[in-house]
């Protein structure tokens, strides 16, 4: 009737074989964070909760501090990319790749609009091979608004303030992105 597929839900006659056999494996996961093998919830140490948020708060000191690093040499290399534009193409790559890296962990240490930026960012200069004035303009201007969020300590979403810096730069986006020469 069911053309040999096996069906969970018929249990096999007198004298005929499961199909399926279950195994139920201890939860180990459970024992790891406490719990015990038959079922307990656990309960974590709070001691090893203490150093674990004691350790996220130095990495996400140390991820503003290599944050504005990184920022600065984006800054720094927007401004050979303008000046030197027969070497543009190099340093629009390196500024993707340094983009790259913010867009990575902003997310993970709460700045949700410097990773939208930085993807934004990304996404405008990919298809751009050679980017005119305006264009460059507005990877700048990219730059400036992640400087901005990062200066000011502006997580999430950044609020009313993110919220115009990104209309903002998505005209900009909009506008000049499909345009070439």
């Amino acid at each position: 009737m069911n053309g040999g597929a096996m069906n969970d839900n018929v249990k096999p006659g007198p004298g005929q074989q499961p199909l399926v056999e279950i195994i139920h494996r201890p939860n180990k996961l459970r024992e790891k964070v406490g719990g015990t093998a038959d079922g307990k919830p656990g309960r974590i140490d709070p001691a090893a909760i203490m150093r674990a948020t004691a350790h996220i708060a130095r990495l996400s000191d140390a991820h503003e501090a290599q944050t504005k690093l990184d920022l600065t040499e984006l800054q720094e290399i927007y401004r050979r990319a303008l000046a030197e534009p027969q070497n543009r193409p190099v340093h629009l790559k390196r500024i993707v790749k340094i983009s790259d890296g913010i867009l990575t962990l902003g997310k993970t240490f709460g700045y949700d609009l410097l990773s939208d930026f930085a993807h934004a960012l990304n996404h405008f200069l990919i298809p751009l091979a050679e980017p005119n004035t305006a264009q460059m303009q507005v990877v700048g201007l990219h730059i400036d608004a992640m400087q901005v969020l990062v200066r000011e300590n502006i997580k999430g979403d950044g609020g009313s303030i993110g919220q115009a810096l990104n209309s903002s730069l998505s005209m900009a986006r909009t506008k000049l992105g499909a345009k070439r020469g």
